[in-house]
């Protein structure tokens, strides 16, 4: 009896749904980086929708972390499901590390060759350089903060990048389910824990030390879990879900993630970035909801390929990592080169101005330092 056919497929609107994860950062930094922006005041019913993502664009980097969960768990899933052979982990490796680091080494290189011209340049000692070329920011006793802020994110990828590989022999739907559950308890206690310890410390130092990976699993292991039942679903030759049921799944998830975003982030205000019991349990809840969207997609949600499958949300996607990289210390070049001629500018001239760089910088760093290693990753895989 033939094996049934394990689902392999390339899905243009989750490339896409990389760019908004991107995207919804960039505008969130773009609100922090010119206060007062108010469309909710300015606009009429719709101006409330238009102003979430400038206060709860943070939420993109919950959205990176659940899909990279989904995407890297992929081949792993069909391989412990099916007759498939595990990746390779030393290919797997290279190919995670060719994917983050040019890219990132590039943007360190030219900030620190700049010299001061750059606003988020600063002199490093020995343990500071270190931990920038290893991407060991957060690890240790004396954590680092990297010259360019959002940096703190990499290292919470790369953990769960060398963390994958462990955890793929559990990936029985049995045996996944425990995993699971002790992820989410060690994040709850985790981020507990890192609210309680770092309640009197300055800005948003609770909320960074629990978003570490022990903090942010919940998303990853979620996003793999989802995985893991879409492999299954298609090696047991289970059909999927309906062109209906898909789209109910993806109204569903972004409506539960509107709700979360709206109803209690908003509603706790700055009490949730201090360690309040809605952010401890924030990534288990964005995971959950988030996972719902990324599956809809991946069984082709026909809103989700209108929204995000489109030629302009996709290539934003494709340079999703650059713009990532780049967007912030672009902005605040922008705002140091130009000036009082930039800051004078009126409000819609300077969000296309500064998103037409930030989008310029990010397709040049993605052509130039991300490109050519696609390229040397096929040819590792054919080789």
């Amino acid at each position: 009896m033939s094996e049934a056919p394990v689902d392999r497929r390339y899905i243009a609107s989750l490339t896409g749904l990389r760019g908004i994860a991107a995207f919804s950062v960039f505008l969130f930094h773009y609100a922090a980086l010119h206060p007062g922006i108010r469309l909710d005041l300015s606009i009429p019913v719709l101006g409330y929708f238009l102003q979430l993502p400038l206060g709860l664009g943070f939420a993109g980097v919950d959205l990176f972390f659940v899909l990279s969960g989904f995407l890297l768990s992929l081949p792993f899933a069909r391989a412990s499901l099916g007759d498939t052979a595990r990746p390779a982990v030393r290919r797997y490796m290279s190919r995670r590390l060719l994917r983050v680091f040019p890219a990132y080494y590039a943007q360190w290189a030219i900030i620190m060759l700049a010299g001061a011209w750059f606003v988020t340049w600063k002199p490093l000692d020995g343990y500071a350089l270190a931990a920038h070329f290893f991407m060991f920011f957060n690890i240790g006793p004396e954590p680092v903060k990297p010259i360019v802020g959002l940096w703190w994110t990499l290292p919470v990828e790369l953990s769960f990048y060398l963390l994958l590989p462990l955890l793929a022999p559990l990936m029985k739907p049995r045996r996944w389910g425990w995993l699971l559950a002790a992820g989410i308890v060690t994040s709850l206690v985790y981020r507990s824990w890192a609210a309680a310890h770092f309640a009197d410390h300055p800005g948003d130092a609770a909320f960074l030390a629990a978003s570490q990976l022990p903090g942010s699993l919940p998303e990853f292991l979620i996003g793999a879990s989802a995985a893991l039942l879409a492999q299954q679903r298609a090696l047991a030759g289970k059909a999927k879900p309906t062109a209906k049921q898909v789209e109910w799944m993806f109204v569903a998830g972004a409506v539960a993630v509107f709700l979360w975003l709206s109803q209690v982030v908003v509603r706790f205000g700055p009490v949730y970035w201090d360690g309040h019991w809605s952010m401890v349990i924030a990534p288990t809840v964005l995971g959950a909801s988030l996972s719902v969207i990324v599956l809809s997609l991946y069984w082709g949600s026909r809103i989700g390929k209108a929204l995000f499958a489109n030629p302009v949300v996709y290539f934003i996607g494709l340079v999703s990592y650059s713009l990532y990289l780049w967007h912030f210390p672009a902005m605040q070049q922008l705002q140091k080169v130009g000036g009082e001629a930039y800051l004078s500018l009126p409000g819609p001239g300077k969000f296309l101005l500064c998103t037409a760089l930030v989008t310029a910088v990010a397709a040049a760093s993605y052509l130039v330092f991300e490109r050519p290693f696609f390229r040397l990753r096929g040819q590792r895989k054919t080789g």
